[in-house]
């Protein structure tokens, strides 16, 4: 059974079209479900599949400003709501959150990950 992985970043802001259709293109051809939050800051990109970690790499080398890696797993079954191979951009967080929070396990994951929630077994 193939590895499926979940990755969380965020960046200053994503306001480049050549570096979003980069991202796009990737998806599209390692077959990763993204989410991306453009325009104003902050950026962020939430992508699962099991080329994840290759989608990730692209991520690195196009250099976004502050880029922090916040999360990246091994899952056992993708959550995110958007098709293999497909990218979804929304221009809020607000819009970013109401999106993720059609599954409350995902939402929950994203709000302690992305800091905006406190991890109930941290000391």
């Amino acid at each position: 059974m193939p590895s499926t992985f979940r990755i969380l970043v965020q960046t200053h802001h994503m306001t480049s079209r050549r570096k979003i259709y980069a991202l796009t293109k990737a998806a599209k051809s390692l077959g990763c479900g993204v989410i991306l939050k453009v325009g104003r800051p902050p950026g962020i990109m939430l992508a699962e599949g099991e080329r994840a970690l290759q989608w990730l790499d692209l991520v690195k080398q196009l250099r976004y400003k502050d880029y922090r890696l916040l999360k990246k797993e091994l899952i056992a079954q993708p959550l995110l709501d958007v098709p293999v191979g497909r990218v979804v951009e929304v221009t809020s967080v607000k819009e970013l959150s109401t999106f993720l929070r059609t599954n409350t396990q995902l939402y929950e994951w994203w709000r302690l990950n992305m800091g905006f929630k406190k991890d109930p077994d941290a000391p």
